[in-house]
């Protein structure tokens, strides 16, 4: 039996899934560093460090910062850039057994749970992994619970991981 729901995106929708899918991709450790990366350099100038230590510190924070700002800043633009091709922000997903189906005003495509490596779950949005890089937002609030159940029983007995 098909399960159907109708899926509408927004742009704060878009934000939050874009943030959840950054947060997630550049991890703890890295936000850590561009938190502690100041502090050090706060320290090695208060205790006279060498001028060679400071700017190559200081050139890695810029670096990090640029990379982190780049991520966000193309996955936003590439999500935002779909969503106003969208007359109507709306798509349908439609699953079965074997695929789902995702079809909006801007196209429909149609792929077997084995192209999902990875489900990871968030309080508003669910992200389906096809690639370290590739996703597709699932607005939680447009899921009913058994539709919900349904993706993470397909997905995992599909061979993906689902992290929540």
């Amino acid at each position: 039996m098909p399960h159907e729901a109708t899926l509408i995106y927004s742009e704060s929708l878009l934000r939050e899934a874009v943030f959840a899918f950054w947060r997630r991709s550049i991890g703890t450790g890295f936000i850590a560093m561009l938190v502690a990366l100041p502090v050090i350099l706060g320290v090695l100038v208060v205790i006279g460090a060498p001028l060679w230590l400071l700017m190559t510190l200081a050139v890695l924070f810029v670096i990090a910062v640029g990379l982190a700002v780049a991520l966000y800043a193309g996955y936003y633009r590439n999500s935002l850039r779909k969503f106003r091709k969208m007359e109507k922000p709306q798509a349908t997903f439609c699953a079965d057994e074997s695929s789902f189906t995702m079809s909006s005003d801007a196209g429909t495509t149609t792929l077997q749970w084995s192209a999902v490596k990875e489900l990871w779950q968030f309080p508003g949005v669910w992200l389906l992994l096809y690639s370290k890089t590739q996703f597709s937002t699932l607005p939680l609030a447009c899921l009913p619970p058994d539709i919900q159940a349904f993706v993470q029983e397909r997905v995992r007995e599909a061979g993906g991981k689902v992290d929540g």
